[in-house]
């Protein structure tokens, strides 16, 4: 199955709940969210806009998804809401992330591919 379709099969992501491409473009940045936040159609959605948009203008989106994702990987308290996303996903969740994760490794020109293999690790 194609992984844009197992996010959003595996994390419930639908035309109702997902967020958009203006939205996303408009809040590059998941870690300034001032207000609390869905990470479970959060980040996912922003996974989706970088497999869509890869590099569009340098892409910080991409870049600074990459570096959330790597943050919540090495969080260590479930009960923080503002870095629990890992220990909120189920197992197959988790997966699709490591697999987001490669597919940046193998395809962003630019972005950190050591943060990328670190963050696999911590989201194995």
């Amino acid at each position: 199955m194609d992984i844009k379709k197992e996010i959003i099969q595996e994390f419930s992501l639908s035309e109702d709940n997902i967020l958009s491409d203006e939205f996303i473009r408009e809040n590059e940045d998941l870690m300034w969210f001032k207000e609390e936040i869905d990470h479970l159609v959060y980040v996912p959605s922003y996974m989706l806009w970088c497999l869509k948009n890869g590099e569009v203008d340098g892409n910080l989106i991409c870049e600074y998804t990459i570096r959330s994702i790597a943050e919540y990987g090495r969080a260590k308290d479930p009960e923080n809401i503002d870095l629990n996303f890992k220990f909120r996903c189920t197992p197959k969740q988790r997966e699709l992330v490591c697999q987001f994760l490669t597919w940046c490794n193998a395809t962003l020109e630019l972005c950190d591919n050591e943060q990328i293999n670190r963050s696999i690790k911590h989201w194995q």
